[in-house]
């Protein structure tokens, strides 16, 4: 006749299963979540040198500005109103595509931040 699977050695022994497995799980969520920020890193690194890339197609002689001059560039660039509106469009368009409310329209009572 076979003991129940009541028996306090036998839960126990399940028991220590489970922990292990837990353990094994959680080290591997960590793995992947570096993995992850890993890969989001790469991303943006890619992204940020594709648009400087761009950015400076369009600058005479990029090597001899400073950083400062490029960044009043673009302020004076992004302050002209054709640009803003561009910008504003082009953002409400992808909104739009990716079904991303805009608070604006939702009405008085919205809060984004509760």
């Amino acid at each position: 006749m076979t003991q129940p699977k009541t028996d306090l050695a036998y839960l126990r022994s399940e028991k220590a299963k489970a922990e292990q497995k837990l353990r094994s799980c959680q080290h591997r969520e960590k793995i992947l979540e570096r993995r992850m920020s890993e890969l989001n890193r790469r991303e943006r690194v890619h992204r940020l040198c594709t648009r400087a890339g761009m950015l400076e197609s369009f600058l005479i002689c990029p090597g001899e500005l400073t950083d400062d001059q490029v960044m009043e560039l673009l302020k004076i660039s992004f302050r002209q109103p054709e640009v803003v509106l561009a910008l504003a469009k082009m953002v409400h368009d992808v909104h739009e595509k990716q079904n991303v409310p805009n608070p604006y329209e939702i009405g008085r009572n919205y809060t984004p931040f509760r």
